[in-house]
C-alpha cells in the first residue's frame, strides 16, 4: 500500500507481512472492501507475489477465480458492514496453471487504539482428500464446470465484462462471470433464467431503445443458430445506457462443446467505437470523392457496416420540407433510420424489396468495392410528388478491413427519360417496325465487326427467302405480302428463340446467326418448316420459304462472311428447285 502506516505502525505491517501464516488485514474505506496486508504465508498459498495478491484483491473484480462468487460477495458484505461472522468453504483457482484448491477461511473484528474497526482473514488450504470427503456430490460438478471455463477462457478474451453460457438442451442461462450491470439485469430478471426471459431483461433494463429490437432477436435460439451456421464466432456492436450515457458494447456468440454450448461475451467497446468514428469524420470528404457521389444527389450517407450506424454527409435537397427533416435525423441506427424512411415515403408495392436489398447483410454480399450497387423504386416526397428513385451504394474497406457504405439518393425520372428516348431512337434506326427484327443496318453493322474473323463455337449462319411474295402482291395484295413477311418472322422467333440473332435483310429475305451443336441444327431446320407448313394467315393459307444453313464446323477456316455466302448458295438452290418443282419461271416472281 502507500501509505502503510495509517492504521498501524511499520513494525506491526513487517509482523504481518512476513508471517507464514496464510492471512490478509481488510477495512471497508469509502463504502468499498479494500485488502491492507498480505502475509507471506498467503502468497506461497496461493503462488503470487504480494503486489499481485494486492492488485487482483483491491481490482474492479476480486473474486474472479472463486467458484462460489456470488455466495462468497454476499458472504463478505454480511461480514464486512453488518458484522457477521465469517467462516466459508470455497473453491478457488491459483497461480499459472489454474489449479483447482478448497479453502476454508475465517473472519475476525480487531480495532486500533483510536477506535477504527479492520479484519484478519486466516486462510487453510483444504487436502484434497479432505475436499473429496466433504464434497462427493459435487466433485464432478466442479471438474464439468472446470473443463467449460478453460474453454470459454480459450474462446473468449479475459477482456469480457460478462460471460454467460447457454445450455442447448433446455435453453437455460448460467452466468460465468457478471460485472455489476449484469449483476443488475439478474437482480430485474422475471421468470426462469432461460435465453429469452435474460434478454427481455438485459434489453429492458440496460439497451438503447433504438438498439433494443436487433439485441433482442439474439435471445432468439432458432434465430442466433441460423446465424452461427453462416459464421461461427458471430459478432453484432450495439448501444447500451450506462450511469446515464450511452456506451457501445460488442456482443460475441460462439458455439462450444459439440453444440451443447452458447457461449455469450459482452466487450465493453466504447472506446474503438469512438475512435472509429472519430478517424471516420476525417475520412468522410475523402470517401465521398472516391465513390463518386457528387451534387446530383439529394443525400449522401456514410453507413458502418459493422455498428448498423448512418451518418448524413451532405444534404443537395434546398429549402424544401424533405430537407427540413433530414437536417433533423440526421444520425443513427442503419435500419430504424431507412424503416422510417420506407414506411413513409416509398409506396407500398417497392416496400418490401427495399427491406431485402438494403439490408446489411445484403449489402455485403451484393455491394462490391469495384463497383456501385443500385436500388430503384417509387417514392412520393413531402410535396406529394411521386419520383423514380435510385438509391446508390458505394462499398469502401479501409485497410483495418473496416467495411463501410457511401449511399446517394437521385431522382431519376430524366434519366429514365431520356433512356427511353434513346431507346426509341435506336429501335428507329436498328430494328423493322413491320417485324421488330433487327434491320438491314443492323444486319451490316455485325457482318463488319466479324470481317475476316472465326465465329467462336458451334456457329450456324441461316438464309431464308420467301417464295413467290410477288405473286401474291400483285394477285392478293401487299397486306396479303406483309402478312407472308410477319408470318416467316413470326416462325423463326419461335423456334430461335434467344439463342442467336435473327435479321430481316431485304424485302422477304432474312438471315439468322445462333449457336447450336451438330446434330442440334438439323432438329432446328426440321422444326422451322414444321412451323411454316403449319403456319395459317387470313389472307394466305401457305408459306413457302426457301432456306439454306452453313455450320462452323463444316470448314475451321471458313469466316462468318464465307459461311454467309454458302447459306446464301444452298438457299438459292432450294428456290430453283422449288420453282422447277411448280414449273414457274422464277424470274417472272
Amino acid at each position: 500500500m502507500e501509505d502503510n502506516t495509517r492504521i498501524f505502525t511499520r513494525e506491526i505491517y513487517e509482523l504481518y507481512e512476513r508471517s507464514l501464516i496464510p492471512m490478509g488485514i481488510c477495512y471497508v474505506e469509502n463504502g468499498r472492501f479494500r485488502v491492507h496486508v498480505v502475509s507471506d504465508g498467503i502468497c506461497r498459498m496461493y503462488r503470487s507475489t504480494r503486489g499481485e495478491m494486492l492488485k487482483r484483491l483491491n481490482g474492479p473484480d476480486p473474486f474472479v477465480n472463486i467458484v462460489e462468487k456470488e455466495e462468497m460477495i454476499k458472504a463478505v458484505r454480511a461480514f464486512s458492514y453488518e458484522g457477521a461472522p465469517y467462516d466459508v468453504v470455497f473453491h478457488e483457482y491459483v497461480g499459472p496453471e489454474r489449479k483447482l484448491i478448497t479453502v476454508h477461511c475465517t473472519g475476525i473484528h480487531e480495532y486500533t487504539a483510536d477506535g477504527r474497526r479492520y479484519s484478519i482473514l486466516l486462510y487453510d488450504e483444504v487436502s484434497d482428500k479432505v475436499r473429496r470427503n466433504l464434497f462427493k456430490d459435487e466433485e464432478k460438478e466442479i471438474e464439468e464446470r472446470d473443463r467449460l471455463r478453460v474453454e470459454i477462457d480459450d474462446a473468449i478474451a479475459r477482456s469480457y465484462t460478462s460471460v454467460i453460457y447457454v445450455d442447448t438442451s433446455d435453453l437455460s442461462v448460467h452466468a460465468v462471470r457478471l460485472n455489476r450491470f449484469g449483476r443488475r439485469v439478474s437482480d430485474e430478471l422475471q421468470g426462469e433464467p432461460v435465453l429469452r426471459n435474460v434478454f427481455d431483461a438485459y434489453v429492458r433494463t440496460l439497451v438503447f431503445r433504438e438498439d433494443a429490437a436487433s439485441v433482442l432477436r439474439f435471445g432468439d435460439y432458432d434465430y442466433v443458430m441460423s446465424r452461427l451456421r453462416e459464421t461461427n464466432p458471430l459478432f453484432h456492436t450495439f448501444r447500451t445506457i450506462r450511469d446515464g450515457r450511452i456506451v457501445y458494447y460488442r456482443l460475441k456468440i460462439i458455439l462450444l462443446d459439440d453444440g451443447k454450448k452458447l457461449v455469450y461475451g459482452f466487450e465493453h467497446f466504447d472506446r474503438q467505437v469512438r475512435e472509429r468514428i472519430e478517424r471516420e469524420e476525417e475520412r468522410e470528404t475523402q470517401m465521398t470523392l472516391l465513390a463518386g457521389l457528387s451534387s446530383e444527389y439529394e443525400t449522401v450517407w456514410l453507413v458502418d457496416a459493422a455498428l448498423h450506424n448512418a451518418k448524413l454527409i451532405r444534404n443537395n435537397m434546398g429549402d424544401t420540407r424533405s430537407s427540413a427533416m433530414m437536417n433533423s435525423i440526421n444520425s443513427g441506427n442503419y435500419e430504424v433510420l431507412l424503416e422510417n424512411y420506407i414506411e413513409k415515403y416509398v409506396v407500398p408495392g417497392d416496400r418490401e424489396r427495399m427491406y431485402s436489398e438494403t439490408a446489411i447483410d445484403s449489402l455485403l454480399r451484393n455491394a462490391r468495392d469495384d463497383s456501385l450497387y443500385h436500388v430503384n423504386y417509387w417514392r412520393v416526397n413531402e410535396e406529394g410528388e411521386k419520383n423514380y428513385i435510385q438509391l446508390v451504394y458505394s462499398r469502401v474497406t479501409d485497410d483495418l478491413g473496416v467495411t463501410r457504405f457511401v449511399c446517394g439518393f437521385r431522382n431519376i425520372d430524366e434519366v429514365i427519360a431520356e433512356e427511353k428516348k434513346k431507346s426509341i431512337l435506336y429501335s428507329m434506326a436498328h430494328i423493322d417496325s413491320m417485324t421488330d427484327l433487327n434491320n438491314r443496318r443492323t444486319f451490316d453493322e455485325y457482318m463488319d465487326s466479324h470481317i475476316g474473323g472465326r465465329p467462336e463455337g458451334s456457329t450456324v449462319f441461316f438464309s431464308f427467302d420467301l417464295n413467290e411474295l410477288k405473286t401474291v402482291n400483285d394477285t392478293l395484295g401487299h397486306e396479303a405480302g406483309d402478312e407472308l413477311i410477319v408470318g416467316l418472322a413470326d416462325c423463326m422467333k419461335n423456334v430461335f428463340g434467344r439463342n442467336g440473332s435473327i435479321f430481316r435483310t431485304g424485302g422477304d429475305e432474312f438471315a439468322a446467326v445462333i449457336s447450336c451443336e451438330g446434330d442440334e441444327r438439323d432438329r432446328i431446320a426440321g422444326k422451322l418448316y414444321e412451323s411454316f407448313e403449319a403456319w395459317r394467315g387470313k389472307a394466305c393459307e401457305v408459306l413457302s420459304v426457301a432456306m439454306g444453313y452453313a455450320a462452323s464446323d463444316e470448314d475451321p477456316s471458313m469466316t462468318l462472311e464465307d459461311m454467309r455466302r454458302e447459306a446464301e448458295k444452298r438457299m438459292y438452290m432450294q428456290k430453283s428447285d422449288y420453282y422447277r418443282r411448280e414449273g414457274k419461271d422464277r424470274r417472272k416472281n
